[in-house]
């Protein structure tokens, strides 16, 4: 009898290992991710914004998040890395889309885009459009900028991927159609009925474009004579540095993912090119 018993729980044990063994490759790779998460707080006057840093075992794959409102990508983004690896630069500056300093006192008050401050044409006008503009605020929110580029780091990769967030009604793919809004930002553009038209990508190289579109993603393919108005997609083709921008309509979390598992995959096959 205590043979019996014995045999059945070293069955059981042998049972506990082959299931241990043969737990999907994922879940063995989220365990064994090594989590580090580093900040750096960056003063604008009398304002902090803080850009964060999320490393999610190797940094083999890299996204870049500026407006703090934003957080269904950042969400998506941090559901990806737990499984798969990669790294995560957010900037934090109290929930809001737009970040407000003053230079010297209430009368300087200054208020801009985020998504503005990646070239100095663009620092300019985010600044004008908002609130008010001084050489003082413009070298300021570009020091900000190539601090956050320094972070990112978009030269050991070579490329650089943001996720950003809309609100329904208020901006879309079609903004890019021909006599549209945005039309001269885009040179190609594929929409598929079937999805939402929040959710797309858009892309400043031609290989891209024509990766998504085969896959049947909405997508945009930025022109080269896109206006200059600051934005990080504008500063990249200006440095010949291929972008990928994830825009998804805030809390669609499941369909963020989906399209950064397609970018994932895509960006895979584009580094293997000669």
């Amino acid at each position: 009898m205590q043979f019996i018993i014995s045999c059945m729980k070293l069955n059981s044990i042998l049972l506990c290992l082959a299931s241990i063994i043969f737990l999907p490759s994922c879940l063995l790779a989220t365990d064994s991710l090594n989590v580090e998460q580093d900040s750096i707080d960056f003063k604008l006057n009398d304002s902090t914004i803080t850009i964060v840093k999320h490393v999610f075992g190797k940094d083999s794959i890299r996204f870049l998040s500026v407006h703090d409102d934003e957080n269904t990508g950042v969400s998506a983004a941090l559901e990806f890395m737990k499984e798969h690896g990669g790294s995560l630069v957010e900037l934090q500056y109290g929930n809001e889309r737009n970040i407000k300093f003053n230079l010297k006192s209430s009368v300087d008050k200054c208020i801009f885009d985020p998504n503005g401050m990646f070239t100095d044409t663009g620092a300019y006008r985010t600044l004008d459009k908002h609130a008010r503009v001084t050489p003082e605020a413009v070298k300021a929110i570009r020091s900000l900028g190539e601090k956050v580029l320094e972070t990112y780091n978009y030269d050991s990769l070579g490329y650089v991927i943001t996720l950003h967030n809309n609100t329904e009604g208020l901006y879309s793919i079609r903004y890019y159609l021909p006599g549209k809004m945005m039309d001269t930002a885009a040179s190609k553009v594929h929409i598929n009925p079937r999805l939402d038209i929040d959710d797309f990508v858009f892309v400043t190289e031609p290989y891209f474009f024509d990766y998504l579109k085969k896959k049947n993603v909405n997508v945009v393919l930025q022109s080269p004579d896109a206006p200059n108005d600051g934005s990080l997609s504008v500063y990249a083709a200006m440095q010949g540095v291929p972008y990928v921008n994830i825009e998804v309509q805030d809390g669609h979390v499941k369909q963020h993912r989906e399209l950064i598992d397609i970018v994932a995959e895509m960006m895979k096959e584009f580094l293997k090119k000669p």
